[in-house]
């Protein structure tokens, strides 16, 4: 199909800013083919095949997102009329429990559209193909590695991402911060500057004892929760020095409050008593309804290690189920390309302010144009997916038992890392099946 009548059809179906994001984009690479898979077309092509086919799809979201959904669809039934599309909606843990027993019977759906956590235990069962036996390296290299690592286990990609995100960052109120400073170093000094604890006045605010909001700093000092062989890494002298940073801010610097849960830290911030906060991009529609004048920054480079700290982020993936072949897979390897396509990913974006997964979206003018946007895709892109292993829900367990306790000093920066490992490996091996790595 020519470049000029698929931007045609996309105008007709999905309107004019999609239609110039598919014309503007190029053919991307082919994927790898294999002696058990055709090789994917691309975006701009069309399938052929000799029967028609009906690909299901099982997926959890919510109700905007499926009416997107059901558009995208139409779009591509549109380019693709031998190929019929069947969307069905089930909650979070049905779609997990649903297709492992629909599956294990042999009667699972085409394709499974969900959170990047359940590569996991799809991986583990061996219930869902690994897509980069399917698509080529340069064709995944378009993905931005934090949100390929989001469904990356035991060394394999099992699903591609249609978007990315949920990631923390770094907030400041524009009235008592003119610019985030670019270390740690800097950025200690200038909280100190903007704390008068004796007043109810903080430089920053954000709730110290969960456990998410550990694990930017722990990347910053060089470690992650988890190995390359999926294995629970705690007990590391990084993680001491992430513990003991955190725990200065309260002890030694006194530059946060107290007790400041999640609540009680994004009120200090509406009411100006915090200069910072660090809260989730799922959160901003509400900072900015508050009638501050609010920038947002990625959080400053470690200045021990020089690393910059690397928030979690997650996302919608879209796996292909074990056991299609043929003319079935080439078309949902065909689907998959076109629900993470650019012209895709620019819907979420305009329609659902969810950020890409795509590098090359990064730079949409969407993004670029609008200072949070920007700032908030500044943190993404050294962001790094959450580990899907199954192991990774003992490490939230490790984390989340022993981190208040150096928060509240009760328990030595020093000594918590070999406590928090302890948890993880007696969680693991008594781990069951029905685990998924979220905190």
């Amino acid at each position: 199909m020519s470049r000029l009548k698929l931007s045609f059809l996309m105008t007709l179906l999905l309107g004019a800013a999609l239609a110039a994001c598919v014309s503007q984009r190029g053919q991307p690479p082919a994927a790898t083919p294999t002696s058990a898979a055709p090789t994917p077309a691309g975006p701009d092509a069309i399938i052929t095949a000799t029967v028609p086919i009906t690909l299901t799809y099982w997926e959890e979201d919510s109700d905007a997102a499926d009416v997107l959904l059901d558009q995208l669809a139409a779009a591509f039934m549109q380019l693709n009329p031998q190929i019929k599309v069947q969307r069905i909606h089930y909650s979070y843990n049905d779609l997990r429990d649903e297709f492992r027993a629909a599956a294990f019977r042999g009667d699972p759906p085409d394709l499974v559209r969900s959170p990047g956590e359940f590569a996991g235990p799809f991986g583990e069962l061996e219930i869902v193909q690994p897509l980069d036996e399917l698509f080529a390296v340069e064709y995944l290299d378009q993905f931005l590695a934090g949100a390929l690592a989001g469904a990356t286990a035991q060394r394999k990609v099992w699903g591609l991402p249609d978007n990315f995100g949920g990631h923390l960052m770094l907030l400041y109120n524009k009235a008592l911060v003119s610019a985030a400073p670019a270390d740690t170093d800097a950025w200690i000094v200038q909280l100190k500057s903007l704390t008068d604890a004796a007043n109810g006045q903080y430089g920053l605010a954000y709730p110290v004892d969960e456990s998410y909001w550990l694990i930017p700093w722990l990347a910053g000092f060089g470690s992650w929760p988890m190995d390359v062989q999926d294995h629970v890494i705690l007990d590391t002298a990084e993680m001491a020095e992430a513990l003991w940073f955190v725990h200065d801010l309260r002890f030694t610097h006194r530059v946060i409050p107290e007790n400041a849960s999640y609540e009680v830290a994004f009120e200090l911030f509406r009411t100006g008593k915090a200069a910072y906060v660090i809260d989730g991009i799922w959160n901003l529609d509400r900072y900015q309804g508050l009638g501050l004048d609010v920038g947002l920054a990625a959080l400053p480079r470690v200045s021990q290690t020089g690393l910059l700290p690397a928030p979690m982020a997650t996302g919608r993936y879209w796996f292909i189920a074990q056991g299609i072949d043929d003319a079935r897979l080439d078309a949902a390897a065909r689907l998959v390309e076109y629900m993470t396509s650019a012209a895709a990913q620019q819907q979420w974006l305009m329609q659902m302010r969810r950020m890409p997964s795509l590098k090359e979206m990064t730079r949409s003018e969407m993004i670029t144009g609008d200072p949070l946007l920007a700032g908030s895709m500044a943190q993404l892109r050294v962001a790094r997916g959450v580990p899907p292993a199954l192991e990774m829900a003992c490490a939230w367990q490790g984390l989340g038992a022993y981190l208040p306790d150096v928060m509240s000093g009760k328990l030595s920066p020093d000594d918590a890392p070999l406590q928090m490992q302890a948890s993880a490996d007696a969680c693991i091996a008594d781990m069951g099946g029905y685990l998924t790595p979220t905190p």
